[in-house]
């Protein structure tokens, strides 16, 4: 009977953990980019200085071009991709551009004469087609005489997070394909700064200068190293958390009810010892309860991991309550089968010894 019970809970466990998520795990942050600039100018150098707080919640960001113009010129357009999904007003007031200290106004009209605010759209060359640019695009005209010139542009950014794995990654991208767009491109220069740790940092752009990634790095390039800048950043699980996230939920299930079980079996055979008349009682509450407090430990062993990882946690679990919705209808009649055939057994052993 007992390899019986172990082989039927097993086929039974296979088929009851299966729950979906149909929302993405993915919340969109801030979308930056460099800007889109007229090809009249030379953009000398980049300087992009990122300061981004602690718990990677929020970035600032300070832009510095350093530009030259061989002619004095009017309404030189400056695009800049930099966006969220939902935009407020508030975006538009953090948003600062200056030029030579200079601050300069977002254009809410791209065209004067007919009041249009539809912004116009870039040549591709990788694609060769004229792509638009987003609505939300930050869009400035400035005034430049012959010379030198600095730009400088501030915002603070909000990061991309990844909620598909056990603890958030938050993600900060910054394009710099606009750059392609330019007359000329200097040098680029990347400062980061993090409160955080710097073990759990990656980005795309390799080495910095210092030879390994700190709380404080720095990157020189005299090219366009990557369309898109990405820094990221995930903390791992601790050493008890992921060991609970590596213990399957089937095993959990079948070592609380084999437990739990057990002591329901040992409960009912006391009653039948004394003949009691409670016997049906315990029978019937054991076989209405220890299924579902086998389902409930596996349901809450995923809220201890959670409060295990703290603010970290992702909480992306698909539809946990599944568990418990569709595996107690399957658990309990497999459950009363075994326990009706081991009260079977306990009457024959102890009211009809001799038979």
């Amino acid at each position: 009977m007992f390899r019986f019970t172990i082989i039927g809970l097993l086929l039974l466990s296979a088929s009851m953990f299966s729950y979906a998520n149909m929302a993405s795990p993915i919340d969109d942050g801030t979308f930056a980019s460099t800007a889109y600039s007229s090809t009249d100018i030379d953009i000398l150098s980049e300087t992009i200085d990122i300061n981004i707080s602690k718990g990677f919640h929020k970035a600032d960001y300070d832009i510095a071009y350093e530009i030259y113009s061989d002619k004095a010129e009017e309404r030189i357009p400056l695009i800049f991709e930099v966006f969220e999904e939902y935009m407020s007003d508030d975006s538009y007031e953090s948003f600062v551009i200056k030029v030579d200290g200079q601050t300069v106004p977002v254009l809410k009209n791209y065209d004067y004469e007919s009041g249009s605010t539809a912004l116009p759209s870039y040549y591709d060359a990788e694609t060769d087609t004229a792509i638009p640019f987003n609505s939300n695009a930050k869009y400035f005209e400035i005034d430049l005489s012959k010379g030198n010139h600095v730009i400088t542009v501030d915002y603070s950014a909000y990061p991309t997070i990844d909620r598909s794995n056990w603890t958030n990654q938050y993600i900060y991208s910054y394009s710099l394909k606009p750059a392609k767009t330019w007359k000329s491109f200097g040098d680029l220069t990347v400062n980061l700064k993090i409160a955080d740790e710097s073990q759990y940092l990656k980005t795309n752009l390799g080495k910095p200068l210092s030879g390994a990634i700190q709380v404080d790095s720095k990157w020189f390039f005299d090219h366009i190293p990557k369309d898109v800048l990405e820094i990221s950043y995930q903390q791992p699980p601790s050493s008890l958390a992921q060991w609970l996230i590596d213990l399957d939920g089937r095993v959990v299930f079948l070592v609380s009810i084999m437990l739990f079980g057990f002591i329901h079996y040992r409960s009912l055979r006391w009653s039948h010892e004394r003949r009691s008349k409670k016997a049906k009682t315990i029978l019937w509450l054991g076989v209405l309860i220890v299924p579902f407090i086998a389902l409930m430990i596996v349901f809450y062993k995923i809220y201890l991991i959670d409060w295990l990882l703290g603010e970290n946690a992702s909480r992306y679990h698909g539809y946990i309550f599944l568990i418990v919705v569709f595996g107690y209808p399957l658990a309990l009649p497999f459950y009363l089968i075994i326990m009706k055939l081991c009260d079977s057994y306990l009457k024959r052993i102890f009211y009809y010894p001799h038979k």
